[in-house]
């Protein structure tokens, strides 16, 4: 018997061939989202579009002069952003990485400047970078604090200490070699691009050659089911924690030699940039879900959004305002992705399996 449609009722039980196609295709995106080439290339699309813009509007924007300050200026960014990238991919966070990129930054160079050894200034920073994460993790794991509170509690603290150990100035006075790793390079990239890639690649492929890197997602993804499956959660957790520590401490030796000094205010805002990059480049404030490529991306995004509103004259105010709307924009369209369009897609499901239950 043809329904209303002039189309033949499927047989009792069964979906008809329009319905069949419409709950594979469903299927068939449930299975894609998140790594649909769609997906994959937005932010990168977006970098793009934002660079023909700039270029279009700005005769200058497209200097290698102003190119080289664009990599310089997302170097500190980036190197942060790694380490947090673990942070968040474990289902926590950490907002102590811009003051704690000051206060290694200032310890750094009393040490650089006072002894005079560059190589003791490195050791320092790292010092400070694994000192404040190794807290940080304790809190959480051991106290079970939320990162949240434990992070921004260290944010308030380390800011402190910087501006008390400098009386809110600038340590200056370091010996001129130690800019060289932001006035000299190698192929056309400042020595600072290369640590900052260098820091990328041994991340990446710890993140995806590793079982480190598997479990890391595995916790972020969820935390009960690890810890059945015989995953040390909470080691895990401590050890996201000390890798965000390393790069804090390996940006602000960067940041100390970019600057020739010591900035006790040298991180501010830091951490929020680096939480926007890793949401704007697609991973999940949430956990479980993202990649370091993917931070990347949005460092790139953040780096030339800046330079060219700079050029443009656009004051640094409006320039938080936009960034700030941005990471507002990024995490709704994670929502939306991650738990809108699943439970859409799951009540489709279940009203198609309902109406071939009927027919």
């Amino acid at each position: 018997m043809a329904d209303s449609s002039g189309s033949a009722a499927a047989p009792s039980g069964e979906l008809s061939t329009w319905q069949r196609v419409q709950l594979g295709s469903d299927r068939l995106l449930a299975r894609t989202s998140g790594r649909s080439w769609i997906d994959l290339l937005f932010v990168p699309a977006v970098i793009v579009a934002l660079i023909i813009y700039f270029a279009s509007v700005n005769e200058f924007f497209l200097e290698s002069r102003n190119l080289t300050n664009i990599t310089i200026q997302a170097s500190v960014l980036a190197i942060v952003s790694f380490g947090v990238t673990y942070v968040i991919l474990a289902g926590e966070l950490d907002l102590s990485v811009g003051s704690g990129v000051a206060l290694a930054s200032v310890m750094a160079a009393f040490v650089v400047r006072d002894p005079g050894s560059v190589l003791l200034g490195v050791l320092v920073a790292l010092g400070v970078g694994l000192a404040i994460a190794t807290f940080n993790g304790l809190v959480v794991t051991r106290l079970e604090v939320p990162s949240f509170i434990a992070t921004f509690g260290m944010l308030v603290i380390a800011s402190g200490l910087a501006l008390a150990a400098t009386d809110g100035g600038v340590v200056s006075g370091l010996p001129d070699g130690i800019s060289v790793i932001a006035t000299e390079g190698f192929l056309g990239l400042r020595w600072m691009v290369w640590i900052t890639i260098a820091v990328f690649a041994v991340l990446f492929f710890v993140q995806t050659q590793t079982a480190f890197g598997v479990r890391v997602f595995a916790v972020g993804g969820n935390r009960q089911a690890s810890r059945l499956v015989g995953i040390t959660v909470d080691r895990v957790r401590m050890l996201t924690f000390l890798i965000s520590g390393v790069t804090m401490g390996i940006a602000a030796f960067v940041l100390t030699a970019r600057l020739e000094a010591g900035q006790p205010k040298g991180g501010t805002l830091l951490e929020l940039d680096a939480v926007t990059a890793i949401v704007i480049g697609g991973t999940s404030i949430f956990g479980g879900r993202g990649s370091l490529t993917r931070t990347l991306f949005g460092v790139l995004l953040i780096a030339v959004l800046i330079n060219g509103l700079s050029l443009e004259g656009v004051g640094d105010e409006i320039r938080r305002i936009i960034i700030g709307c941005v990471l507002i924009g990024a995490a709704s369209a994670d929502y939306v992705r991650t738990r809108l369009l699943p439970e859409r897609r799951e009540r489709r499901q279940a009203e198609l399996a309902a109406e071939g239950a009927e027919a």
